[in-house]
């Protein structure tokens, strides 16, 4: 059987759909009733209990109990503890989806193999993929996360009224806030845009009734209730009743009774929608925000569906009827509204055609039969938060969050952007790491305002002309909100090979500079160097001294724990003055010893990039030639067919110069423009993030 389920922050719900009907129905617990608390009590003998009995344990304080877990999914901060033993809120999800599974089983005598279970509409992507997972370990096939409001319009549709009209859903649970507006048509259902406060719901406004009787009895007895925390729980379940009165009545009394003082306090209606004002305002502001941000307003809006237990109370209802000049929807019950919706989704397909149901007969023969079904439409969702990648800005002063799916864009989606990134000519070194962000600002803060949902490395990216490629990165957003990520190097028409790693434990990089960070990461890398020094007569002198002084800054700027430095001099002939090492005192020794003596000759004959390339043998290493030179060369044809090796081979190569420089015959021996242009050695600092830039 297929079930939809409403996993609520306080209450939840589970429904099929009645064959001989068509319609939906919730299934009811094992104490009758259509809805159960989201509450769990753990037993000394390790037994679980769900629904009822446990809320009643948790409103009399029993530490062995959980409630509003739902808050704290993929909160990898949240971890409780009973009888030795720890659990997150999706283990705790998961306990309490199985015992609803049971109890819905005992209660219609079928076993249930699939659900669809809801999510509020703002939930993230780690959110859902915890829902999902909390399904399957309660032994579920989860063939669908749907959104609550979305559920909520397949249940209005069950009378078929709701016919070509734009309607909003006002979601109001016991602790989250959804708004959506959806277009609905005889066959279709079209969310047009969504948004939410997942810290807002009706223990919001049981906590304004516990502010207000702690207020009344500091004035009378000039106690502070609020201090007690055993006795605060006690109170918000008075203040929880009082909240339902409220909803028929005018008036409700509420008697506090504590440490020998009594109170006793009216709460009218009036009062309590005056001290609660503040919250309905909070919904209004988000309803403006996504009025703004889909070009809507409320004369565009048809009708409202109420959603939710809380949307019972009557500020709530005055609040909708007064900003829509219309009376709500009615006909579906608001506790069970997302549950039964569930059920319809989880019985049609994406056209909302409804799925066969698939009968065995003796023999082995096998037949499909399909039923109509109550409000089955096709539809299509919205993005409910924009999704990004950090990358640098055009500037490359910062790092930004750069958005490729805006918030509320149509699902499916698939959008593809550009993004240039430095490229090394040695494949090994090559690769773009997109940080997938889900959020709305560009600007990143530390800890990260957007959440990150992982992070996806690209590798195989080829040198193919220019230092720095373009990499088409593409983002595809599915109709159940799971995202994948691809990239193509543009150059070569390549399809990247895609690795999925741990997000850095430390992300407080995105709030410092890119190229800081570059060198941050230079001097963290495995790298062999060979500096070759031109010790031809035309650098006697000046260029010499200029020369040895740059190499010994160049030295002493260098991690040498994980670089290795070689020298190579070279003029008529060339010859290793110091093999690759790590020590830095024979290296300044090495260099402060070079001298245009007659030894290697007085021209520039020799080519030293063959010694070289012969010292850099480890291509799992970083590789570079650093040339010092003043330019002056016999064979320069020679020297830039020698030097294109070294550069097929991954090697990069840099070239200084000094005294009559000539400036274009470093060009064609640098590996990239930049490293014939360096002033000093600093420069060398850069490094293949793997953060791309926007272009």
């Amino acid at each position: 059987m297929r079930v939809g389920i409403d996993l609520g922050t306080t209450y939840c719900a589970v429904a099929r759909v009645d064959e001989s009907t068509g319609r939906p129905v919730v299934i009811r617990n094992s104490f009758g009733q259509p809805i159960t608390p989201s509450a769990l009590y753990f037993a000394r003998n390790g037994e679980v209990v769900i629904g009822q009995e446990a809320k009643d344990y948790y409103e009399d304080g029993d530490p062995e109990t959980e409630a509003y877990f739902k808050y704290k999914m993929a909160d990898p901060n949240f971890i409780t503890e009973h009888y030795g033993k720890t659990y997150n809120a999706e283990d705790l999800s998961s306990l309490l989806l199985k015992g609803l599974v049971r109890e819905a089983e005992q209660s219609c005598g079928e076993k249930i193999t699939e659900a669809v279970i809801t999510v509020p509409a703002y939930f993230e992507h780690p959110k859902r993929v915890a829902v999902r997972n909390a399904g399957e370990r309660a032994g579920l096939k989860v063939t669908g996360i749907i959104n609550e409001p979305t559920a909520a319009v397949f249940a209005y549709g069950i009378n078929g009224k709701e016919v070509d009209k734009t309607v909003m859903i006002y979601d109001l649970g016991g602790g989250t806030f959804d708004i959506t507006i959806a277009r609905v048509t005889d066959n279709d259902i079209t969310v047009l845009g969504s948004d939410g406060d997942h810290e807002l719901g009706g223990r919001n406004w049981d906590d304004v009734i516990v502010e207000y009787i702690c207020d009344l009895f500091y004035d009378e007895f000039d106690i502070v209730l609020g201090e007690d925390l055993e006795f605060n729980n006690t109170l918000r379940v008075t203040a929880e009743k009082a909240k339902k009165a409220l909803t028929s009545k005018q008036s409700e009394r509420i008697s506090v009774n504590y440490k020998g003082c009594k109170g006793n306090y009216e709460l009218t209606a009036d009062k309590f929608a005056e001290i609660s004002e503040h919250l309905v305002q909070r919904s209004e502001n988000i309803i403006d925000k996504l009025f703004d941000e889909i070009s809507m307003d409320w004369k565009d809006i048809d009708g409202v569906i109420l959603v939710g237990g809380s949307t019972r109370m009557k500020m709530v209802r005055d609040f909708v009827e007064r900003m829509s000049h219309k009376k709500p929807y009615s006909g579906i019950d608001p506790d069970q509204a997302v549950a039964l919706g569930a059920a319809i989704r989880a019985n049609i397909d994406e056209n909302g055609e409804p799925i066969p149901k698939k009968e065995f007969f003796l023999g082995g023969s096998r037949s499909e039969s399909k039923f109509m079904i109550a409000g089955a439409k096709s539809f299509h969702e919205a993005t409910a938060h924009s999704l990004g990648m950090i990358t640098e800005s055009r500037d490359g002063s910062r790092y930004i969050n750069s958005i490729m799916i805006r918030k509320n864009s149509p699902v499916p989606a698939e959008y593809s952007e550009p993004y240039s990134l430095r490229v090394s000519r040695s494949e090994a070194d090559n690769h773009l790491d997109v940080y997938m962000l889900q959020g709305e600002s560009e600007e990143l803060d530390y800890p990260l305002n957007a959440t990150c949902l992982g992070k996806y490395v690209f590798t195989g990216i080829r040198y193919h002309q220019n230092p720095e490629e373009i990499i088409d990165v593409a983002y595809k957003y599915s109709g159940e909100s799971v995202v994948s990520v691809e990239a193509v190097q543009r150059s070569v028409g390549q399809k990247l090979k895609l690795s999925i790693e741990p997000v850095d434990e430390d992300m407080s990089w995105v709030t410092g500079n890119p190229a800081e960070r570059a060198g941050q990461s230079s001097s963290s890398r495995s790298m062999d160097i060979v500096m070759a020094i031109d010790l031809s007569g035309s650098m006697s002198g000046f260029p010499l001294e200029a020369t040895r002084k740059a190499a010994v800054e160049f030295i002493n700027q260098f991690d040498l724990s994980v670089t290795r430095v070689g020298l190579v001099g070279f003029a008529q002939k060339t010859a290793v003055f110091q093999k690759l090492t790590d020590n830095r005192e024979n290296l300044i020794h090495s260099i402060l010893g070079l001298d245009c003596s007659i030894e290697l000759g007085y021209g520039t004959s020799a080519i030293p990039f063959m010694d070289a390339r012969k010292m850099l043998n480890n291509p799992l290493r970083v590789r570079y030639v650093l040339v010092l030179t003043d330019g002056i060369w016999q064979n320069p044809q020679k020297a830039v067919r020698q030097v294109k090796e070294l550069w097929e081979a991954g090697i990069e190569t840099i070239a200084l110069g000094f005294g009559s420089v000539n400036q274009a015959f470093l060009r064609s021996i640098a590996s990239r423009e930049e490293f014939a242009q360096l002033t000093d050695l600093s420069g060398l600092s850069q490094t293949f993030t793997g953060i791309a830039r926007k272009m």
